[in-house]
């Protein structure tokens, strides 16, 4: 018959509001992988797509056509694509977080996963970030200004944008500076020249 499924290949009622549940944290994105993991098929997922409640945005990434859009989809899509292990940084931390302004031309994005980036508009940098370094912000993580600072110290760009970055945390109380200076014990000496002529801007 015409438009007849089986009904034991929908998913439960549980499994549905697992799946709505994550992609609600995620900004209404999900990948297969977590769509599988909680228990909806390949069948599935074509029925979703078939009738427009879901919508592929990505290989391997889809949306709840039913999320409203935001001017920050960009960052949690690709969060969403890495499933967690990825977190906004650098140019685009700082961006979002009103330091400097650098206007990456990337999204920019720490992980410690190995995979290569699933697309040319991605900029990442591979390191284990501390759960100190990072905070939430809606439906994506970013780094702290304090670490996105510590990491633009490390990234090479001018010094004063830098300075500017590092200017506007100490000015709106997101950066201490004591905790800024603390930080550079360890570091490379360049880093800790990069911030201490930054913090001397501030003075």
């Amino acid at each position: 018959m015409a438009g007849w499924r089986d009904p034991r290949r929908e998913p439960t009622p549980e499994v549905g509001e697992d799946l709505r549940r994550l992609a609600l944290r995620q900004a209404g994105y999900f990948t297969t992988r977590q769509a599988l993991r909680l228990g909806c098929n390949a069948e599935d997922i074509d029925g979703r797509l078939a009738e427009g409640s879901w919508l592929r945005i990505e290989r391997d990434l889809f949306r709840l056509a039913s999320f409203p859009r935001s001017d920050l989809e960009e960052y949690a899509k690709w969060c969403a694509w890495f499933e967690g292990a990825a977190v906004v940084s650098h140019q685009s931390a700082a961006e979002l977080h009103g330091l400097g302004h650098l206007h990456p031309s990337f999204v920019h994005l720490t992980t410690a996963r190995s995979a290569p980036a699933p697309t040319r508009r991605l900029a990442l940098h591979r390191r284990e970030l501390r759960p100190e370094d990072c905070e939430q912000t809606g439906t994506f993580p970013i780094t702290t200004p304090l670490c996105t600072a510590l990491d633009l110290a490390a990234g090479g760009i001018a010094q004063d944008l830098f300075d500017e970055v590092v200017s506007d945390g100490v000015a709106i109380g997101r950066i201490d500076p004591e905790e800024l200076r603390a930080e550079c014990d360890g570091r490379p000496q360049q880093v800790a020249e990069r911030i201490a002529h930054a913090l001397g801007v501030c003075d």
